[in-house]
């Protein structure tokens, strides 16, 4: 009963957590209007983009596993040096990639908008 009686009294005083600052305005920030919805169309794919290497890593884990220690800890090295190789390639090609989508968007909308 004593923790039953500790839950309770902790969901009562959640707003008194430091960490709920972050998630006290969850519900406004996923509201499903329009820009919440394309916020989502934008959101979800990426999402699913960052799980997949993860899970493609554990996968191959689980096959090389079969075959010995020694190729899995191959393995686990050279999972180690991709996901820093990519992650050194990628940062900076997403980061210019987004500066001129975001430009070139911005203008199409403009051009639209005075025609």
């Amino acid at each position: 009963m004593f923790a039953a009686d500790a839950d309770l009294h902790l969901w009562r005083n959640m707003a008194k957590l430091p960490l709920f600052v972050f998630f006290k305005d969850a519900r406004s920030v996923f509201r499903k209007d329009e820009l919440g919805l394309e916020i989502a169309q934008i959101a979800i794919p990426a999402a699913h983009a960052l799980a997949a290497d993860p899970i493609a890593s554990l996968i191959d884990t689980a096959f090389i596993g079969h075959i010995g220690p020694v190729e899995l800890a191959a393995v686990g090295v050279s999972i180690a040096v991709f996901n820093q190789v990519s992650k050194i390639a990628i940062f900076p090609l997403v980061s210019i990639t987004t500066s001129f989508v975001a430009e070139e968007d911005a203008t199409g909308r403009l051009t639209t908008e005075e025609t």
